[in-house]
């Protein structure tokens, strides 16, 4: 049991180290708050992190990794993090479940090829609907 007396004292208390509970214990200890951050997992940054997740792969992957592009770059300059961003050529891939093999590749410098994806998948109807939608959610990100 902690002793009131002489545990330590903090200002605020953050559960949770993703990107969102770092950003605002940055916040705050830049506000002259004192900070704890406490996290379950043995490593921080939340969704943000990649892990191996196929056995006997050597490869490192993040279901979430698209919310490192969605940082603000006025949050980047005012925690003073140097992040460089850059953009991918295909955003997305997602297996078609009865056959692995083919799928939904998202190509964010060529519509047309995003087009033929979406036809393999039975889903050439929504091509339109998916590129107002994206066109939509890009003008926020910016």
């Amino acid at each position: 049991m902690l002793d009131p007396q002489t545990s330590p004292r903090y200002d605020v208390v953050v559960v949770g180290a993703g990107h969102n509970g770092l950003a605002a214990a940055a916040y705050l200890a830049r506000a002259g708050r004192s900070v704890l951050v406490l996290e379950r997992s043995p490593v921080v940054g939340g969704a943000t992190v990649s892990a191996r997740v196929f056995d006997g792969v050597d490869v490192r992957l993040s279901r979430y990794s698209y919310l490192v592009s969605l940082l603000p770059p006025q949050v980047r300059d005012e925690l003073g993090l140097r992040v460089a961003l850059h953009r991918r050529r295909f955003s997305s891939f997602t297996p078609e479940p009865a056959d692995p093999s083919r799928g939904l590749l998202v190509d964010t410098l060529d519509a047309q090829a995003t087009a033929a994806p979406f036809a393999s998948v039975g889903a050439a109807r929504d091509f339109d609907a998916w590129q107002k939608f994206y066109a939509r959610t890009a003008a926020h990100v910016r």
